[in-house]
């Protein structure tokens, strides 16, 4: 039987498939079918164990998945912004049905539990990613990489309606000076370092085509963070995959007040050092512990995959 592996065409956000990576990685990349997030109620093929993770979702009109689809649920999100839609009826008793459904944070954790659901918190797959395999050579890893350290400040307009959209413009030229500003003394900061420093975008300027693209994209992603040493982001999918490969991360939590972002780090944060800017100023970078907490949650994560696949 395949094994079906979540993907998102049309994300900007390589994050989606540096999970879809991680999975893969767990499971080989022989006979198995990579199905798109969004769309799992419209398939209609040979039944398929699937393995459910990540952030969902972006159109909960599709849910819950086919009939055709055996999910294991592990490291499964619940986006609070549609989290009316994914606790209706149908769709508690979806979880009802394929229960234990293991969570990425705590958040979705207690909601499932209050829901009268069994869940469990899991963590996040990508933490079970191994450096091994995207060393493209064997020297020592040296320096720091700078993946998106302050995305969530960089203003956009909102289209989602007119009000939000004359709401963002108004407040769109105060978010630019506040972005800019701290971004000036970040970088000033780090050119004080004694470390080699490179950046990489983890947001793509145009959505993803394909699956192909995407595992593309994650792929060369993670083989620049395993050259390494030290990972400075506010991005979950590098700070945890940098964490898996042994790297010491700093999070830096500016802009993440959004009640989406904060409930996507529950259980995660005593994973790494995280720290505001004004904090990342007082931190000695040679002195960031490399952590290790999130290794019991893999080791469960490997074994619970594991006894899918045979059942």
């Amino acid at each position: 039987m395949e094994t079906g592996i979540l993907g998102f065409i049309g994300s900007k956000n390589i994050g989606d498939y540096i999970q879809t990576k991680a999975v893969i990685d767990l499971v080989g990349s022989k006979n198995i079918k990579i199905l798109d997030r969004e769309n799992l109620d419209k398939y209609n093929d040979n039944v398929i164990k699937t393995i459910i993770n990540g952030w969902f979702m972006e159109s909960p009109k599709n849910w819950p998945p086919s009939e055709k689809i055996k999910p294991l649920f592990i490291s499964f999100h619940l986006n609070p912004s549609i989290e009316a839609e994914l606790l209706k009826d149908e769709s508690l008793h979806y979880f009802k049905t394929h229960e234990p459904i293991g969570c990425r944070d705590i958040y979705t954790r207690d909601i499932l539990l209050e829901k009268g659901i069994n869940a469990f918190y899991s963590s996040c797959i990508t933490t079970t990613i191994d450096r091994d395999n995207y060393l493209k050579s064997k020297t020592q890893s040296k320096g720091i990489i700078v993946i998106g350290a302050f995305d969530r400040l960089k203003p956009t307009l909102d289209y989602k309606s007119s009000f939000k959209l004359l709401l963002s413009i108004l407040k769109y030229p105060f978010k630019k000076i506040d972005y800019s500003l701290k971004l000036f003394k970040f970088n000033r900061h780090l050119m004080n370092q004694d470390f080699k420093i490179k950046r990489y975008n983890q947001l793509t300027k145009k959505p993803i085509k394909s699956h192909n693209e995407g595992l593309k994209l994650a792929t060369e992603m993670l083989e620049k963070i395993a050259e390494h040493e030290v990972v400075i982001t506010s991005r979950i999918h590098a700070a945890l995959p940098a964490l898996a490969m042994g790297l010491k991360v700093v999070f830096i939590d500016e802009g993440l007040d959004h009640v989406n972002h904060k409930n996507r780090l529950s259980g995660l944060t005593n994973y790494f050092t995280r720290v505001n800017l004004k904090d990342f100023f007082m931190i000695n970078l040679d002195n960031i512990p490399a952590m290790d907490k999130h290794k019991v949650q893999t080791k469960k994560i490997k074994d619970t995959i594991s006894k899918f696949l045979i059942q």
